[in-house]
């Protein structure tokens, strides 16, 4: 068994449910077709991940056929999609806001064993196999935790390699401030850490 876990959120693409802020510019239907296009972009770009479980974690909790009818033929029918169906799992991200639903996602992850776990979305279709990989291993013995920051002041990757449920505490999630104030908690917490060079996200229609 693998030691190292990618959480992957996403949610049910239903128009009015993904990409609201880019709908409000282009459209609900337009905005749903184009959050499907951007996961199968990111599951192209995680090809040939090795030696880490993938889990997808999904909302909402009802949706756990949908996700899976959605997701296993991109996954098990695309040629430029490499993914092993044996390494990869579905689970509800269950209720509260994304700080909860995080804090008992990783929680899970290492009382199953996992001993470093990645939390990426779907909204930053840079991130590859190799990013993930290079990110988990600069959870080291100098590194207990590895954040790559975004240009809107927000954040395409969180890799920890022990339960650290004070980086999702209070956390102003999806605005200018949601990376720095990760970064005070692990500073407040002395919480070493490693930042990855910055990925863009596509949450506007700019």
């Amino acid at each position: 068994m693998t030691t190292r876990l990618l959480l992957l959120f996403l949610k049910e693409p239903l128009p009015g449910r993904v990409k609201t802020r880019l709908a409000s510019a282009v459209g609900e239907e337009l905005a749903a077709t184009i959050y499907k296009s951007m996961v199968r972009i990111l599951l192209q770009q995680l090809s040939g991940l090795e030696d880490c479980h993938l889990r997808v974690c999904y909302a909402p909790d009802d949706a756990h056929d949908a996700i899976r009818f959605w997701l296993l033929p991109e996954i098990m029918d695309s040629p430029d999609i490499d993914l092993s169906t044996e390494d990869l799992d579905f689970r509800p991200q269950g209720g509260g806001d994304l700080g909860d639903r995080l804090t008992r996602a990783t929680a899970a992850g290492f009382e199953e064993g996992f001993q470093k776990i990645a939390v990426i979305g779907s909204d930053c279709i840079e991130i590859s196999s190799r990013w993930i990989h290079a990110a988990l291993a600069q959870l080291n013995d100098r590194h207990e935790a590895v954040i790559g920051p975004t240009p809107d002041g927000g954040y395409h990757l969180l890799a920890t390699r022990r339960h650290l449920p004070v980086l999702f505490e209070d956390i102003p999630w999806s605005s200018p401030a949601t990376l720095a104030t990760t970064l005070a908690r692990a500073a407040s917490a002395n919480i070493p850490h490693y930042q990855l060079p910055p990925l863009p996200d596509i949450d506007t229609e700019e």
